[in-house]
């Protein structure tokens, strides 16, 4: 076992620089799991820095100065990050007014289920219509006490609000300002032959800023789609639900599906059965289509190449330990594990002996 043992590393181990980075690489996923949910506002905002860097570069690239680049780059996130405050108190409204609603949509949605087994009794039986609804509202009981739970510590609640919104601004201010600044500073750490790690992070640093430029502009465009067929259609609370729409871009497969059932939740509230509801069902269902078939290659074609397998495993896997922002970065983190394996050294051949 020991012979077998010392093969495998003399086989994949025996670069320095490869066991220096594996070491540190190691820490790194301990350290953010142990203190991730501590120290979010500054993963987020080194996040958030990472990809407006990539902004500063391009504008760079275009002959532009250090200090010109850096203030567009600034005022384009400023920008966007004070026009949430005046989305907000609008979306707010809708989420009110969605929660009040809940009832009604859940007895609509029942009435609904009932039509469908009275017209299709072959295929919706009346029992499993009943332990359907039995079962799909003892879910959403269960999830919306958990929702209410965690927004229980109200105190705790306002205070990380406080921070994200205080500090992350700040904090994203002074990562893109001082970069020259801080970098060196974290460079110590690291050994002094270096050319796999750069390897590896200037391979991410272009894929990781493609990718996520790219997810922000379908965001943009699937959510802008979706709101002007909700508004078209007059399907109430059009902004809230055309924003999860958008948003569920991000998770892979699982996304287009959780949305789907608010979609036709509130579908069936307003207009039951009719035609008006069959035309939001094709209309979502073409968004969809479109979206993965058109707007997908045509974005990311030359962005990421990772098996689907691939993209299914690390959104369970890294939405298991991180949920939300696990989900959010699924492929990145995906997409810098294969960049390691790509410039990971050659092994070396070892004699069986």
């Amino acid at each position: 076992m020991q012979n077998l043992l010392n093969k495998f590393l003399a086989r994949y181990f025996s670069n320095e620089e490869a066991i220096y980075f594996g070491l540190l690489l190691l820490c790194s996923f301990l350290f953010i799991y142990l203190f991730g949910s501590i120290l979010l506002p500054v993963l987020v905002s080194i996040v958030v820095a990472f990809l407006l860097n990539g902004l500063l570069s391009t504008l760079r690239s275009i002959n532009l100065s250090h200090r010109v680049s850096l203030f567009l780059t600034l005022f384009t996130f400023f920008s966007f990050y004070v026009s949430l405050f005046f989305l907000l108190p609008s979306l707010g409204k809708q989420i009110n007014s969605l929660i009040q609603s809940m009832p009604l949509i859940a007895t609509a949605f029942q009435e609904n289920l009932e039509l469908l087994s009275q017209a299709y009794p072959e295929i919706f039986s009346e029992d499993g219509v009943n332990t359907l609804f039995a079962n799909l509202t003892s879910q959403f009981s269960s999830l919306l006490n958990n929702a209410l739970g965690q927004l229980a510590g109200t105190i705790s609640f306002l205070i990380s609000t406080v921070f994200f919104v205080v500090l992350v601004p700040i904090m994203v201010f002074f990562f893109l300002k001082d970069k020259e600044v801080l970098l060196p500073m974290l460079t110590v750490l690291l050994p002094t032959k270096r050319g796999f790690m750069n390897t590896v992070f200037s391979e991410m640093n272009q894929q990781l800023f493609n990718y996520v430029t790219g997810k922000f502009i379908e965001m943009i465009i699937v959510g802008s789609v979706s709101y002007a067929v909700f508004l078209i259609l007059g399907l109430p609370y059009a902004v809230l639900i055309s924003i999860l729409v958008g948003l569920s871009v991000i998770i892979p497969f699982f996304g287009a599906f959780l949305v789907t059932i608010p979609v036709l939740l509130v579908g069936l509230y307003e207009w039951g059965l009719s035609d008006t509801f069959y035309w939001l069902l094709a209309l979502y269902l073409i968004i969809q289509i479109l979206d993965g078939n058109v707007l997908v290659p045509v974005l990311f074609s030359s962005r990421n190449n990772l098996h689907p397998v691939i993209i299914l495993i690390a959104v369970l896997f890294f939405g298991g330990i991180w949920g939300f922002w696990g989900l959010f970065f699924a492929i990145p983190l995906a997409t810098f594990i294969k960049a390691i394996f790509n410039a990971w050294p050659q092994p070396k051949d070892v004699n069986n002996t």
